[in-house]
């Protein structure tokens, strides 16, 4: 892989690995071509939307470059994606492509799948060479899965509160936070919505919050909770990120006794009414978070929520975002290779597709630019290219430890007697639980 950095306001990975795919023998690039009449299928979570990309678009376009290729496309929702996929690799009839995600994160995580032998090696591929980051698909030297981009956590704000508030820029430091929170709650809005009766947007505050306070200090940290070099329970770890993020729920600036009660869907719908200054989310919603409510045209920023460092680093929570693999017992690997490399080549009509899609933060190719909200993400972008951001936590932990976090957390804001410290403990015992597994 080339360790590019590139210029674009969309630019390269400041995590790139060094692997090279010219040292690896290509697959059969003519195999698509000579197969005659063929079938490929795929796989893929989320909720099917008119015109949507993977079912409709991404079909077309593959039939468009290849007349005797067929692509079935099955798309599921999480839950039902994950059971699916579960099922049809036991029964080894999984179809050929399937959507992973990076590291340990899930139920389809690719470190995991391909320890069980299930992906194949994708180093191989001309794609390789365009890549600014493959660390998260990479698994002991190999790389078994493609994404072309990065996925963000951070802070959505409201600019017309902030600006009726006297808040003049983003906050930099914790403090500054907390102080622009008190402003926003004092002229009577809502700092923050947030959905947490789905406890899984809890993890969208506290990750920002751990990139500050764990991860800008120890990168290492969730590779020495493997080797027991370090702990959930350790002192100004978890402890402190949890304090700080309990501290936004003691101050009423996220209302518990709403939040709990509320969806996350529902929480987007009060931020984008103008009912709250702000909301934790990510970039794989900015398309709802950014659309027009009941309270009218309103503009919107997005900003890394700072820690309490007093020197004024902020750093994010930015990885790479999901991608696709290839089943091991596929009777079309270089047919699967060939719609893969076409797919994200940077340059062909199915790229522009699903740059166009505006889901996708990507990192090279056509577009990039001019990609949808492409300047609301730069200063994430920005600081990924300044070797300040980190990967997701629930990325590095077996599935399962972030639920028990949530659930753990909740019990604490929702007042049912549980201290950080019962957090903590809990997050570790899961965790030695479930790699003893």
């Amino acid at each position: 892989m080339k360790g590019k950095k590139l210029t674009a306001i969309l630019g390269a990975a400041a995590m790139t690995v060094g692997l090279t795919a010219g040292n690896v023998m290509a697959y059969d690039e003519t195999a698509i071509e000579n197969a005659g009449d063929v079938t490929i299928t795929m796989m893929v979570s989320g909720t099917e939307q008119p015109n949507d990309f993977e079912t409709t678009q991404l079909p077309e376009l593959v039939k468009e470059k290849w007349p005797n290729v067929t692509l079935e496309v099955t798309k599921l929702p999480d839950d039902n994606y994950y059971t699916a996929l579960k099922t049809k690799l036991a029964s080894g009839e999984c179809p050929d492509i399937i959507l992973v995600q990076p590291m340990y994160a899930g139920s389809n995580a690719c470190y995991s799948l391909a320890e069980a032998g299930y992906l194949t090696d994708m180093g191989d591929m001309k794609v390789m060479d365009l890549l600014n980051d493959v660390s998260g698909m990479t698994y002991e030297d190999t790389t078994y899965a493609i994404s072309g981009g990065v996925a963000i956590l951070g802070t959505y704000y409201n600019k017309d509160i902030f600006a009726e508030c006297g808040i003049e820029s983003v906050p930099t430091t914790w403090d500054e936070f907390l102080e622009d929170c008190k402003l926003i709650k004092d002229a009577g809005y809502q700092p923050i919505a947030m959905g947490d009766k789905d406890m899984y947007v809890m993890q969208f505050g506290l990750y920002q919050l751990a990139a500050n306070e764990i991860y800008s200090k120890n990168p290492d940290f969730d590779a020495q909770l493997r080797t027991e070099d370090t702990s959930f329970t350790d002192e100004g770890t978890w402890d402190h990120v949890l304090e700080m993020y309990g501290t936004l729920y003691e101050e009423g600036y996220i209302d518990a006794s709403q939040s709990l009660g509320t969806g996350a869907s529902q929480a987007i719908q009060q931020f984008i009414d103008g009912k709250a200054a702000m909301t934790f989310d990510g970039s794989f919603n900015a398309a709802a978070l950014l659309a027009e409510g009941e309270g009218g045209a309103f503009e919107r920023g997005y900003f890394p929520l700072p820690g309490d460092q007093d020197d004024g680093n902020v750093y994010t929570a930015t990885c790479l975002s999901a991608g696709y693999a290839i089943y091991s017992g596929s009777k079309h690997i270089d047919e699967c290779k060939a719609i893969i490399d076409y797919w994200m080549d940077g340059e062909s009509p199915l790229w522009d597709a699903y740059v166009n899609t505006g889901r996708n933060i990507l990192t090279y190719g056509n577009g990039i630019e001019d990609a949808p909200n492409s300047e609301l993400f730069a200063p994430f972008i920005e600081l990924l290219n300044d070797g300040k951001a980190f990967h997701w936590c629930n990325q590095a932990w077996p599935a399962g430890t972030e639920g028990t976090m949530e659930e753990l957390f909740s019990e604490m804001i929702g007042g049912q007697g549980t201290e950080v410290e019962d957090i903590t403990e809990g997050m570790q015992d899961k965790f030695e639980d479930l790699l003893d597994d």
